[in-house]
C-alpha cells in the first residue's frame, strides 16, 4: 500500500513538471474541484454505486496531492507535512482513545471535538471563525451541533415543532420581501435542528427530496407526451392527475428492483 501511495505521488508531480494544464493550477484554481468531487462522492454513495465510490474518492485524494504538490513547489510545505498535522489532530482530538479521558457516548465526543477545536484556535466563543463559505444547510448543521455541544437546544422534538408553527405564523405576517427572507430563513434554520434531533442529514435529505422531485416531473412529461398533450394546455388539476400517476409508476419500479 506504501508503494502504490508513492507511484500516485510521483505521476501528480510528473503531471505538474510535463502536463500544460496541471502546471497552470494553483491552489485558488483548484478550489472548485475540491467541492465538486466532493458533492460526487456523496452522490456516488447515495447511489450505493462501489467503483465510482472507489474512483471519487480517487479524485478526492487527486486533489489533496496536487495541492501538497503545489505547497513543496512554493516552499510552503510538503506531503509529509499535511500527513503528519493530521495524525497529531486524530490523537489530540481523540483523548478517549489516545488519552486518558473518559466518554459515555458520542455525544460526549462531539462536546470534547468542539472544546479541543476552540482551545486549540484560542477562541473565546465556539462559534468564533465559523466556515460562512460552506452551503448553508451544511453550515445550519455544523452551528447548531456547536450549540448542542453546550446543551443549548430544546428539551423535547415536540418544543421544535412548536418553534416551527410560530416560525411559520411570523412568516405570515411579515410586510415585506426582508421580513419574509429573515423567516423563511428561520423556518430553516428550525428544520435543520428538528432533522439534528432525527440524526438526519439536512443537506442529504433535500439533496434526495429534489432529485426524486425531477425524477417524477420527467415522469410526468413522458405521460403526458404518451398522450399525445401539450403540457402548457393542461390545467393545474390535470397536471395534479398525471403527478400522481408518475408518483405511482416511479413507486412500482423501485419496489420491482
Amino acid at each position: 500500500m506504501e508503494k502504490d501511495f508513492e507511484k500516485v505521488v510521483k505521476v501528480v508531480k510528473k503531471l505538474r513538471s510535463e502536463c500544460p494544464w496541471d502546471k497552470k493550477q494553483t491552489h485558488r484554481s483548484l478550489r472548485r474541484f475540491v467541492v465538486e468531487e466532493s458533492y460526487e462522492l456523496v452522490d456516488a454513495i447515495d447511489k450505493k454505486d462501489k467503483n465510482k465510490i472507489v474512483d471519487e474518492l480517487g479524485d478526492i485524494l487527486l486533489q489533496v496531492l496536487l495541492h501538497s504538490a503545489i505547497g513543496e513547489e512554493r516552499g510552503e510545505f510538503k506531503l509529509k507535512d499535511v500527513l503528519e498535522n493530521l495524525e497529531k489532530k486524530l490523537k489530540r482530538r481523540h483523548p478517549h482513545i489516545f488519552g486518558d479521558v473518559k466518554v459515555k457516548d458520542e455525544r460526549d465526543v462531539l462536546r470534547n471535538w468542539v472544546e479541543i477545536k476552540k482551545n486549540e484556535r484560542n477562541h473565546k466563543s465556539i462559534m468564533d471563525n465559523i466556515p460562512v463559505y460552506l452551503p448553508s444547510l451544511i453550515l445550519a448543521y455544523k452551528v447548531q451541533k456547536k450549540a448542542s455541544s453546550k446543551k443549548f437546544e430544546w428539551e423535547k422534538v415536540e418544543d421544535v415543532y412548536k418553534k416551527i408553527d410560530e416560525e411559520i405564523d411570523e412568516l405570515k405576517k411579515a410586510k415585506n420581501k426582508n421580513q419574509i427572507e429573515d423567516e423563511i430563513g428561520d423556518i430553516f434554520f428550525t428544520l435543520v435542528h428538528l432533522a439534528n434531533r432525527f440524526e438526519v442529514d439536512s443537506e442529504i435529505s433535500l439533496r434526495k427530496s429534489t432529485i426524486k422531485f425531477a425524477e417524477r416531473f420527467k415522469r410526468m412529461e413522458e405521460l403526458i407526451r404518451k398522450d399525445k398533450k401539450d403540457f402548457e394546455n393542461l390545467s393545474l388539476d390535470e397536471l395534479d392527475k398525471y403527478w400522481n400517476k408518475a408518483k405511482k409508476k416511479l413507486k412500482v419500479k423501485k419496489s420491482i428492483k
